[in-house]
């Protein structure tokens, strides 16, 4: 719920700053109507989210609510018309247990068409995995998860440290976009 007695949020649109009607994913920006400490006048939070269309709640509350948190605006990625959120591969990865959660992602343009292509390596959960299968069976979740087609490559565990920095940092990379803007 939001606390509108408090808040003002508004969903808008990451590319035109648009604000959205309920129901469709945006950025969410935060106006502070308290004048306590420092006043925030449309900040934007970076995170992903929507507001449900209907107001009724079981709870009983009729202030409006965030559907949730989908992911942050700058790990998003449009690809051929579909946003994408690493997010959402890691979730898939989790339930997989063939993988031991790791992955990284690489977008690119390939072809004379200049294609959009999302490489996702996903590190196996040992050396008994049968790579060959669990990339096609991961590749098939994620159509399914992130609605658009991506390429899978299984490496070996710990082989993406050095694009996640797992080991060396808290803010784990997920995602390089290659592809010229």
């Amino acid at each position: 719920h939001v606390m509108e007695d408090a808040f003002k949020l508004e969903i808008a649109d990451p590319e035109t700053g648009a604000i959205l009607p309920d129901g469709e994913k945006g950025t969410i920006s935060i106006t502070t109507l308290y004048k306590w400490g420092a006043p925030q006048i449309r900040f934007n939070v970076n995170d992903i989210s929507a507001f449900h269309t209907d107001r009724d709640c079981p709870c009983g509350c009729t202030m409006r609510r965030l559907k949730r948190i989908y992911g942050r605006n700058d790990n998003m990625v449009k690809l051929r018309g579909v946003n994408v959120f690493p997010e959402a591969i890691g979730a898939a990865m989790l339930e997989d247990t063939r993988s031991n959660g790791e992955f990284f992602c690489f977008v690119d343009r390939v072809g004379e068409a200049r294609a959009d292509h999302m490489d996702v390596w996903v590190e196996a959960a040992g050396p008994g995995v049968d790579k060959a299968a669990f990339g096609q069976d991961t590749e098939r979740r994620l159509k399914e998860v992130l609605g658009v087609k991506v390429q899978v490559t299984p490496v070996d565990k710990g082989q993406l440290d050095k694009y996640t920095g797992t080991s060396s940092t808290s803010k784990v990379k997920r995602l390089l976009d290659r592809r010229d803007k």
